[in-house]
């Protein structure tokens, strides 16, 4: 086929969708020179993987991004950002651990480019706990990206961050052979990291991950005694606890830490029993989840997700060393069930893409059925098309029927409208607040100063001339939004 074939034949079907075989074929010989030269040969690649990754034709996304990989290997290390991120994703999902550690590296060759996607791809990776990769990164990206004059400043926080659990957990697991924290030999290992934990705070940590149980009356008291201290040596019994149940710091200690941003922002530098500070409203708890998912240019479900369902694990712990009272706790697994459901509901088509919480222990609140139950709809999703969303009763019914309480929340009496723009999380349908002010409102005394100076930053990703425009039109980029 001629160039000129098969640019008539692309640039007059209206569906990108319908012509994927004649583009795999094309694209399966030498490219003609005058179509590498005179022609927008990454429209092409963009579009075809855009459609069908959009559509969930999951198998020719694979298969055209091998074609690439072997056939045109400088293209695809020009577009490589875009396949990566879905093939981590995908590949997380199967459980194939070469194929993400392989889609991942790309990232790593040039962490400048794209950083925006490579953090989306980071935290995939620590959700589904893969350590050694992201230490290994770490390492060998820390100062290119701190340093970086292409990235705005701050943009290695969630490095830094990783790499301080990542070590914390290295040390904790010698403390049995040396019968003591070494501090020093974990303060230098974050020097390079821009780390200098006060011996106050330090102190605080190791309370928890090294001493022992308190009896209730004291953890109260202390609490309400002096919070910005002890809020550290919770954390520490937390860690120490999900390390039982196979968390990694790394990941407890994130999903520790939004929470303790949620807590702080409710309760700023006011004193409060137990019971009042981690009182959760359904409705304040929505509009951080909300503001945390993202929004036109940052698809940060994922991390919504995991804080929504690692919450369940912390509030077990709350409850269960006595800091909060049984009304507390009940009134944050309604709030909890509430959220769940709308999530499984409305993001059902991409629930797929967060199965990392049926990787984690069974949280000891959650019966086994409905942990089961759950995790066969999330498997599922990866199978439901786009604006199929009506046949979410008929397609996870069985689940439905065998799920519990849980199925109440999914769909109320089979009434809820997708449709309909009273949703959860509705601000992922157009802009949100930066996530920096809410990291600002958390610089207080509760917060410790050695995290708090390492201010995160909310990093848009930018959207492609020739990618579906994220107003949601259904042109590009190009020929929409890009100019307003």
């Amino acid at each position: 086929m001629t160039t000129e074939e098969f640019w008539k034949i692309y640039t007059s079907e209206e569906d990108i969708l319908n012509i994927f075989d004649i583009t795999y074929d094309f694209f399966s010989n030498d490219l003609p020179s005058e179509f590498v030269e005179n022609y927008d040969v990454g429209e092409v690649i963009l579009e075809t993987l855009g459609h069908n990754e959009s559509a969930k034709e999951f198998e020719k996304v694979i298969k055209f991004t091998e074609l690439l990989q072997n056939k045109h290997p400088e293209l695809y290390s020009e577009y490589s950002h875009y396949f990566d991120g879905f093939l981590v994703d995908f590949y997380c999902f199967h459980k194939n651990n070469k194929k993400v550690e392989s889609a991942f590296s790309n990232f790593v060759k040039n962490p400048e480019e794209d950083f925006d996607i490579l953090l989306i791809a980071f935290k995939k990776l620590l959700f589904y706990q893969y350590l050694d990769t992201l230490d290994t990164t770490i390492v060998n990206i820390y100062d290119t990206v701190k340093n970086s004059s292409k990235l705005i400043g701050g943009a290695g926080y969630d490095l830094a961050v990783s790499k301080f659990y990542i070590n914390l957990e290295k040390i904790y697991n010698k403390t049995d052979k040396i019968e003591h924290f070494n501090r020093i030999e974990f303060a230098e290992s974050l020097i390079p990291y821009d780390f200098n934990l006060k011996d106050k705070a330090q102190t605080a940590l190791e309370n928890g991950l090294l001493g022992s149980n308190l009896p209730k009356e004291t953890i109260v008291d202390n609490f309400i005694q002096n919070r910005s201290d002890f809020v550290l040596t919770l954390q520490g019994l937390f860690l120490k606890e999900m390390k039982n149940k196979n968390f990694h710091f790394a990941l407890s200690g994130r999903l520790w830490d939004n929470m303790l941003g949620f807590w702080e922002e409710l309760n700023k530098k006011k004193k409060q029993k137990p019971d009042e500070y981690f009182s959760i409203q359904s409705d304040e708890f929505e509009q951080y989840l909300d503001r945390l998912s993202g929004g036109f240019f940052v698809d940060n479900k994922s991390e919504m997700i995991a804080v929504l369902w690692g919450s369940v694990y912390i509030y077990d712990f709350l409850q269960s060393i006595g800091l909060i009272n049984q009304s507390t706790y009940n009134g944050f697994k309604e709030t909890s069930k509430i959220l769940k459901g709308k999530v499984i509901e409305q993001f059902t088509g991409d629930l797929w893409n967060s199965n990392f919480v049926h990787y984690w222990a069974k949280p000891d609140s959650i019966s086994e059925i409905e942990f089961r139950e759950e995790e066969k709809i999330f498997l599922k999703s990866i199978f439901l098309k786009p604006h199929q969303f009506s046949k979410l009763r008929s397609e996870i019914s069985e689940e439905l029927k065998n799920i519990g309480e849980l199925s109440e929340y999914i769909i109320q009496d089979g009434k809820t409208d997708i449709s309909k723009s009273n949703l959860l999380f509705d601000d992922l349908l157009g802009s949100i607040q930066d996530t920096k002010k809410i990291k600002e409102k958390n610089n207080d005394q509760y917060i410790d100063d050695d995290f708090a100076k390492l201010e995160p930053i909310k990093i848009e990703k930018k959207v492609g001339r020739n990618e579906p425009c994220p107003c949601g039109s259904g042109k590009k980029y190009k020929k929409c939004c890009e100019n307003k």
